[in-house]
């Protein structure tokens, strides 16, 4: 008999533990003001129709923190938006043709949606993870969001903060990206555009640009904000040459010398006076 009551109230701990992991989630964001936002149904359509998943849980969150998005415009955004841009306080990070990157607040994001000249808005991320990326890369981002083939693969440059393992290839495989080369801290991956935010998410990632595949090898360039030692470099590169260009090396012979084979200076016009 003791021990069905020892196990009935093992039981009810148990079940108590349960119900306070449930409800104290809920409890805690009720004391600290936090409040998903409802929608109406007209509201929920506009979001599902013109906004990504992640911006559309941005939205329903709320909360004060801006973000980074990708708004794409019917028309051009310099020529045509400018000046609505202007009136509506709404900060542009960047701009290239009918595509910008702009600062939003999670309660800007349906007065956004529901401007005609909107056609959809895309999640990027905090504003800072701009800095981790090239610059001609995120133009590159914008005309592919605006061209609608954010969905192509290209190659991309990955470096790290060290040689990476499984942890960052996994991350690479959420992110709609598979690995193509290894050289160090240096990834070059596949994947598409619409995958580049998933990729900043990492903080081990410490800069991004593109990269292209010539004859099977990874062609890349040096970027100032590269890490790497001047060994490091030297190893990657002995490890992972850069492909042949093509250039045609002047034989040994052929190179003008400033002395001859018994170490006694050459004096040009065919002067062959010993100093």
């Amino acid at each position: 008999m003791s021990d069905i009551s020892h196990r009935s109230r093992k039981s009810r701990g148990i079940l108590s533990l349960l119900l306070l992991a449930v409800f104290l989630p809920l409890a805690a964001g009720c004391l600290f003001g936090e409040k998903r936002r409802t929608f109406s149904s007209r509201e929920d359509a506009l979001l599902r129709a013109k906004a990504d998943p992640r911006l559309r849980k941005e939205a329903e969150r709320g909360g004060s923190e801006p973000f980074a998005a990708i708004a794409v415009f019917r028309n051009d955004v310099f020529l045509e938006q400018s000046e609505s841009l202007l009136r509506s306080s709404l900060t542009v990070l960047n701009e290239f043709g009918n595509a910008a990157l702009l600062l939003l607040h999670p309660n800007q994001v349906l007065p956004m949606l529901e401007d005609p000249s909107v056609r959809r808005l895309a999640w990027f991320g905090p504003q800072g993870r701009l800095a981790r990326l090239d610059p001609s890369l995120e133009l590159d981002l914008l005309a592919r969001f605006g061209g609608g083939t954010e969905d192509r693969e290209l190659n991309l440059l990955l470096r790290f903060v060290d040689v990476g393992g499984a942890g960052e290839e996994h991350h690479v495989a959420a992110a709609g990206f598979r690995v193509v080369t290894r050289a160090g801290p240096n990834w070059v991956v596949g994947g598409p555009m619409s995958g580049l935010p998933k990729l900043l998410e990492s903080e081990r990632i410490i800069f991004i640009e593109k990269a292209g595949i010539e004859h099977g090898v990874p062609v890349t360039k040096e970027v100032p904000h590269s890490k790497e030692t001047i060994p490091e470099i030297r190893d990657r590169e002995n490890t992972n040459p850069l492909p042949a260009r093509g250039d045609t090396a002047i034989h040994p012979h052929k190179i003008p010398r400033a002395e001859n084979d018994n170490g006694m200076s050459i004096i040009p016009g065919g002067d062959q006076t010993v100093k």
